[in-house]
This record gives structure tokens, sequence and C-alpha cells, in this order.
């Protein structure tokens, strides 16, 4: 019988970050041996997952650093990190929490290659994409959150809620006022994606400032008199696609624009500009590392604080 041989331990040599400063990273689950990614990280990334124990890399297209699971929830425990002989490829064997495709699948290799160059798909979903990220339920959320705000708009809380305040007193809160705010917000979310609005983390930015992107563009719409079913914030999100996010300086570009167009005089027919605003706004979303139904949840979320909105969430709320 042969003897294994030890294992031998010597002073790691420099990786090859390659002329952009970016290694390739293939994450594998560490039991079974199944690859179920690959992705990419800079020494930021390599750090972050050696200092936290979780799976971090860079992405390309946002131009930052990512967790993966930040917005699914799914991630991954890194057990240990390997190099290859090159030193120019790392591999995660990591225990993947959930699934680790944004389509649904157990690895993002689901489908084969056929020799007439179709796509067999040979794994079952693991989850609904829909489900885990909100898109398939936006229609109902984007509707009870309008109308959260359509109820402040129609009972007089101006007392206790500066919302219905704005809602309420058209002379004090004009909507040329509200969209000078709108405005304002827009650059701050293009500040988010380039880095140069900080509060906390992207993710956590990416949602502040979405949410209150979101606010005042629901606002001008209530005060405009446009409805939810005109309006329709739900098919303007659906029109961002997670696969390939717009690269985030791009997406901090048209915000500043969009935002410049708000500051101007207002359009005649300010339906189809509040409709493209909040699609421009699941771009940035997608280009900040979050879907666009995390905006509406946190929202949502701090409307249900509210005592005064007890009554609304009581009638309109099945759960």
């Amino acid at each position: 019988m042969t003897d294994t041989a030890p294992a031998t331990t010597s002073p790691a040599p420099p990786l090859d970050w390659g002329p952009d400063g970016l290694i390739p990273v293939v994450a594998q689950e560490a039991e079974t041996g199944a690859v179920l990614m690959v992705a990419f990280a800079n020494a930021e990334a390599l750090a972050a997952t050696r200092a936290t124990g979780r799976a971090h890399y860079w992405s390309r297209s946002r131009n930052r650093l990512w967790r993966k699971g930040s917005t699914s929830g799914h991630e991954q425990v890194v057990d240990a990190i390997f190099v290859n002989c090159d030193q120019n490829s790392l591999l995660y064997a990591v225990r993947q929490l959930g699934a680790v495709c944004h389509d649904g699948y157990p690895t993002c290799y689901y489908r084969r290659l056929e020799l007439d160059d179709t796509l067999t798909v040979i794994a079952d979903r693991a989850f609904d994409p829909g489900t885990v990220y909100g898109d398939d339920d936006l229609a109902g959320q984007t509707r009870l959150l309008f109308g959260a705000y359509a109820f402040l708009r129609n009972h007089d809380l101006a007392a206790v809620s500066g919302t219905a305040a704005r809602l309420r007193a058209a002379e004090d809160h004009p909507v040329w006022a509200l969209a000078g705010r709108l405005a304002d917000e827009l650059r701050e979310l293009a500040g988010v994606l380039d880095g140069s609005h900080v509060h906390r983390s992207p993710e956590e930015d990416a949602v502040l400032e979405g949410t209150q992107v979101f606010y005042w563009t629901l606002l001008i719409a209530l005060r405009a008199g446009i409805g939810w079913e005109t309006l329709r914030p739900d098919r303007a999100f659906a029109t961002a696609s997670p696969g390939e996010p717009l690269a985030a300086s791009t997406v901090a570009r048209l915000l500043r624009a969009k935002a410049d167009r708000w500051s101007g005089p207002l359009p005649a027919d300010l339906g189809p500009h509040l409709h493209a605003t909040l699609a421009l706004l699941a771009q940035a979303a997608h280009a900040g590392g979050i879907a666009p139904a995390a905006v509406v949840a946190a929202d949502l979320a701090a409307l249900r604080q509210k005592e005064y909105l007890g009554p609304y969430f009581a009638l309109h709320e099945d759960r």
C-alpha cells in the first residue's frame, strides 16, 4: 500500500489578478462536488470572503462588491478556498443555503448544450424566482402601497402625518415643489450607484434612496390625480431585467438626466414621465444589487408601523 503524502504548506505566491484586477472564482458545493456558478473577485471581495466566511464577489456590471444571497437570502458559507496551479483562478468550496441560480435552480449550469445548439433543462427548479424576489406580486403590493398614500390624501391626518399634509395642502406643497424633491432623491440614488453618496452598505443605501424616489413619485401621481391603473408601477418595474443590468455608472448618468428633467418645467401629461421614472428606478435597483420589489417591501414595512394607517391595512390586507 502506498503511503499518502503528507500535506505541505508553503508561502502563497501572488495571485494573477489580471489587467482589470479580477480573478475568476468557481463556487463548488463542498459536500457533493457539484459546480454551482462562476463569478469574479478582486482583492476586496476575497478579503471580505475570508473575513466573514460568506462568499463575496465583484460585479463587473455594477462595478462594486456584492455578497451572494444579499437579496434572496441564499448565501454561500465558505469552507475552504483553493488556488489553481497558475494562480489565476480560485475555487470556493461552499455550503449553499438555498439554491444558487437567480432562475431558481440549484446550479447555474442547469442546461445542457446539445449537438444542434439547442439547450435542454436537466434540473428541477428549487424555488420560484417570483416568490423569492417578489416580482410575481408586484401588482398587488404596489396597489396596496399606492392605496395607503391615497388613504392619507383622503383623510384629515395632517396633524400626525407629514405625507398627509403634503397631499392635502396644495398651496403649501405644490406639485412643482414635490417634483423638486423627486429630483433631489434621483441625484442621491445616482450617488449611491457611483459611490459619491454613502450611508451604510451599497445594498442598504440602494433600498433607502430607492424608497425615497418611489415615495415622491407616488406623491406627485396622487396630487396630479393619476391613479394606480394609469401609473402601473408593477409594469414599470418589469421593464428592467435582473439578468443583464446596465452598468451602475450608466444608470447614474440616466438618473441625473432624469433629475434635471424634473427640475425644469413640468410636462402637461405627467403620467408617462412618472412611469418612465419608475422604470429607471427598477434599472437602478438591479444595478445596485437589489430587486425592485425590495424597494416596495421596505416602504410597506415602514407604513405598517404607522398606527394611523392601521384601519387601512386591516381592511385591505388578508395576511
